[in-house]
């Protein structure tokens, strides 16, 4: 019993960590991403040279050497395939590795895998965002904790303005 408990923190311990590095990035690009419509479909609107500014600031391979449990792919799977539809920092993730996928060659296969699985799950149901977890089953969280512990991250460490 005491073996499993110390093995489930070392889990969380492990998880918080990567996390807090996707926080870290995450606030380099949410104040001018957070005016997103609101919608996944981001046809219409067209903020390339913001995007190509922040995409130089994102290291994906530390995000994913620090990611042992693969929640930085779980997340970006499930917001691909539909869940926390209404959340503005969701849809900006989504819009930020919609764009980093289709135009630059240097982003890891591991992100455009679990991007396009996200994708194809999201294919025939629009919210089938489960199907993720059995890709990543490390990864304990759902995108809706993921993304309220983001959101506490950003509220706890920004700076004072």
């Amino acid at each position: 019993m005491g073996l499993r408990l110390l093995i489930l923190a070392i889990v969380g311990l492990g998880s918080l960590y990567v996390l807090h590095l996707l926080a870290q990035d995450f606030m380099k690009l949410s104040k001018p991403l957070f005016m997103a419509s609101g919608k996944r479909d981001t046809s219409l609107f067209n903020r390339t040279s913001e995007l190509i500014n922040f995409e130089q600031h994102i290291d994906w391979n530390r995000i994913l050497k620090h990611d042992p449990f693969k929640c930085s792919q779980s997340l970006i799977c499930q917001i691909a395939a539909g869940a926390e539809m209404k959340n503005s920092a969701a849809n900006a993730i989504y819009e930020f590795v919609q764009y980093s996928v289709e135009n630059n060659k240097n982003v890891p296969s591991r992100i455009k895998q679990s991007f396009e699985r996200g994708l194809s799950f999201n294919q025939f149901n629009e919210t089938d965002y489960s199907n993720c977890f059995a890709h990543y089953p490390l990864c304990i969280y759902s995108a809706k904790t993921m993304l309220k512990l983001l959101d506490l991250h950003t509220k706890l460490f920004q700076p004072w303005t």
